[in-house]
């Protein structure tokens, strides 16, 4: 057998090696955006599958804070998982994330509660990894998470953070890696070889990829979470005129600001839709990103009046 068929042949194989330690070392999950998420799917007693992207930093010790989720359209799927459907707004709203300093860190996703061991999906494996991948800008580090929400045993709300490993990115790269019966497992393409303890096998354990990030909570000191969260059915609220005026009459009352109000991603994410992305909203983000930098008058006057609002603000 030729030195180039072996070559070949080991491109194809992939010898599977757990990853003991996630690239990432930590996540601060802003706790009343996860509560909102959390919220919203106890309305369904955690039946039905969703998910966000989690916005936020990066730091230079591979940690993550997260400051704000938003939630794409999606729709629920016969069996009970989830479909991203083309996001109109998605340009617009990465542009908003940049002017406020932030980018996706990770994405949460909130399923039915499962037996005990089953973690992931490989739906939910695989989405991991081609997230990672387009973070990282193909297999390289990233601290780019997975944070998923379930109903624990106690009825209470279950949060966990994961990453996948990098072999998991690489075989998913490749497109190695396929959705089988067992969603419990990942199906190895018939092109492939996975070594596993010495042997051939054509599925995978799900755990065999993933990492533990640990986690810990904050309350964001820049960004509110009041607003009601688009792309949802079901709700009792939904963005709107009369929302953001909701929200913004509370400008001068319990210690708020009208600044303070507006910093709040997903009324952002609504009030771009009417404004100018080139001189307005940059204009907008620097007040929220540096309050020393006063909003000009003549915005807020354009904000209220959008919001229907009349007298002191």
């Amino acid at each position: 057998m030729s030195n180039d068929f072996i070559a070949l042949d080991s491109q194809y194989q992939f010898k599977i090696k757990r990853q003991e330690e996630a690239i990432c070392k930590g996540i601060s999950l802003d706790t009343p955006s996860v509560h909102d998420f959390q919220s919203y799917l106890r309305r369904f007693d955690f039946s039905r599958q969703r998910c966000g992207y989690l916005y936020g930093k990066f730091d230079d010790g591979k940690k993550a804070t997260v400051e704000a989720i938003y939630e794409p359209p999606q729709e629920t799927t016969d069996e009970g998982g989830f479909e991203l459907l083309e996001d109109p707004h998605e340009d617009q709203i990465e542009q908003l994330a940049q002017l406020l300093g932030l980018s996706k860190v990770g994405w949460i996703v909130g399923h039915p509660p499962r037996e005990e061991g089953f973690v992931l999906s490989a739906t939910e494996i695989i989405m991991a990894a081609e997230f990672q991948l387009e973070a990282a800008g193909g297999v390289e580090e990233t601290s780019f998470c997975t944070v998923k929400v379930t109903m624990g045993d106690d009825g209470n709300a279950s949060v966990e953070a994961f990453q996948v490993s990098q072999q998991c990115m690489a075989m998913v790269a490749e497109e190695a890696l396929e959705v089988g019966p067992n969603p419990g497992f990942c199906v190895v393409n018939d092109t492939f070889t996975a070594i596993q303890e010495g042997k051939e096998s054509k599925t995978v354990s799900n755990n065999f990829f993933l990492a533990v990030v640990p986690i810990v909570q904050h309350t964001s000191e820049m960004f509110v979470s009041q607003f009601p969260k688009a792309n949802r059915d079901h709700d009792d609220r939904s963005p709107s005129k009369d929302e953001l005026k909701r929200q913004l009459s509370k400008s001068g009352s319990a210690g708020w600001t009208f600044v303070d109000l507006l910093a709040d991603f997903n009324l952002l994410i609504y009030l771009v839709q009417f404004l100018d992305m080139s001189t307005d909203v940059p204009k907008i983000c620097e007040s929220i990103v540096n309050r020393e930098v006063p909003l000009n008058d003549g915005y807020k006057l354009i904000i209220a009046s959008m919001a229907g609002m009349d007298g002191s603000y």
